[in-house]
């Protein structure tokens, strides 16, 4: 950690040199790169979840608007100094409330931990088998139903890549299938949605779960490997999606429609024409499409000024996924379009949906009181992260579920009922999972 420190500081005082490059701006970039170098350092010591949660909230809001402001600063809706101000502080309480844990003595070894879980499913390999046809049907029901709620669609569908790791760690005699089966499903997923968001992140929960459970440390060649392929298909995802999405998609959120055909197409086109994807404009078109500060800063340009503060209403978000939409029809729906329509000036087209962020939405609610908020966001994000670990004291698969509780908030660009909603939810449906399958003698 010391060489991550000293990494920091050069970064910073080699920015400092830079025409035209605020201190603030130097910060936010060191900064960033500290969490990825830091991200890197742990990957394979640990399940390093809370290090990627931290890096791609710099990415998004200091990284790349830093440099959006060094290249293109008129795309920005508020000054650099405005932005920061508000920014940087924010993300930096964000980062020590979700590191404070991880940080912690208490937390036992995720190596254990998942060493444990093997153990376990030693005399469990049906589970795998019961998660699969889980998992399916929920696969089922999201793609033919795409509006269906998330109990009966997503969550039961999310339990196919839980089976994936059941059958791994269980050494299932089916393993192989099971995965095959799970690959074979998320791709036709994203070729009949065109959504591409699940694809990534679930291979790079998968890699970095699977890393945690080696047993010799990866070497750091290995890891340049891993990031360098990992970069490269951001790339190429980055570059055929809006092609895809502009064949397959219409105005509206039910005219959507897969082609398989245009898929490999365009994939063959990038691959046998490698100079589209590595080139200038592509890379910064791809970096930009990470940039939160627009919707942050625009968000700053208009409230208080043209819209008063919320005034914590953004804390109803945390009541929201404990209320059935059976009961309650109306409860609002994740995407963000009112949040983007109430408190910025940004354009949103019904088919596609652009979000606040948490950290942007303690802003509009509580101005620069967000700071404390974004700081308690993060602290309660460690402290569910800590809680499945001592939960797997008792209960050694818990950790396994860890990748679904946390695949919706390992980004910036969505809102905090998306990512608040996805771990309640995702732990609501757990906990009633094993309740009911314990019901039939079903051990997960």
């Amino acid at each position: 950690m010391k060489r991550l420190s000293i990494g920091f500081l050069f970064v910073l005082l080699a920015l400092e040199w830079v025409d035209a490059c605020t201190i603030a701006e130097a910060v936010a970039a060191a900064l960033s790169a500290y969490t990825f170098l830091t991200f890197v350092h742990q990957f394979g010591d640990r399940i390093d979840f809370l290090s990627c949660i931290s890096f791609i909230a710099a990415l998004e809001i200091l990284l790349v608007p830093t440099v959006t402001y060094w290249v293109f600063p008129a795309s920005m809706p508020v000054e650099s100094g405005d932005y920061f101000s508000y920014a940087l502080p924010a993300w930096l309480a964000f980062y020590a409330g979700i590191q404070y844990v991880s940080r912690s003595s208490s937390i036992p070894s995720h190596s254990l931990c998942i060493q444990a879980a093997r153990n376990y499913l030693q005399d469990k390999q049906k589970s795998c088998i019961v998660l699969l046809v889980i998992g399916l049907s929920g696969f089922s029901i999201k793609i033919i139903v795409p509006h269906a709620p998330a109990f009966i669609g997503s969550l039961p569908a999310y339990c196919l890549f839980i089976s994936v790791f059941y059958a791994y760690y269980s050494r299932s005699l089916y393993r192989v299938l099971i995965f095959a089966i799970a690959g074979a499903m998320l791709l036709l997923y994203t070729v009949r949605t065109g959504m591409f968001g699940d694809l990534f992140l679930w291979l790079m929960l998968g890699l970095i779960f699977a890393a945690a459970g080696t047993p010799k440390p990866i070497s750091a060649q290995t890891k340049t490997v891993f990031f360098s392929l990992g970069l490269a298909f951001l790339l190429l995802i980055q570059s055929v999606k809006g092609e895809y999405r502009y064949n397959t998609w219409g105005h509206w959120q039910g005219e959507r429609s897969g082609n398989a055909n245009l898929m490999i197409d365009l994939l063959t086109d990038r691959l046998a024409n490698p100079e589209k994807l590595l080139n200038t404009d592509h890379f910064f078109l791809s970096f930009a499409r990470f940039n939160q500060g627009i919707m942050i800063g625009s968000a700053m340009a208009n409230v208080p000024m043209h819209e008063p503060y919320a005034n914590g209403e953004v804390l109803l978000s945390f009541l929201y996924p404990f209320v059935p939409r059976l009961l309650w029809p109306n409860k609002p729906r994740t995407g963000g379009h009112e949040n983007i329509r109430r408190f910025t000036s940004l354009p949103q087209s019904e088919n596609t949906s652009i979000n606040l962020s948490p950290i942007g939405e303690g802003y509009v609610n509580f101005g620069y009181g967000g700071i404390l908020f974004a700081g308690l966001y993060g602290l309660l994000l460690g402290g569910i992260f800590q809680y499945v670990f001592f939960l797997s004291n008792r209960i050694p698969s818990a950790v396994l579920w860890l990748p679904m509780l946390y695949i919706g908030c390992l980004t910036m660009e969505t809102d905090l009922l998306s990512t608040w909603g996805s771990l309640v939810n995702s732990g609501l449906f757990v906990v009633g999972l094993f309740w009911f399958l314990k019901r039939f003698h079903i051990q997960l």
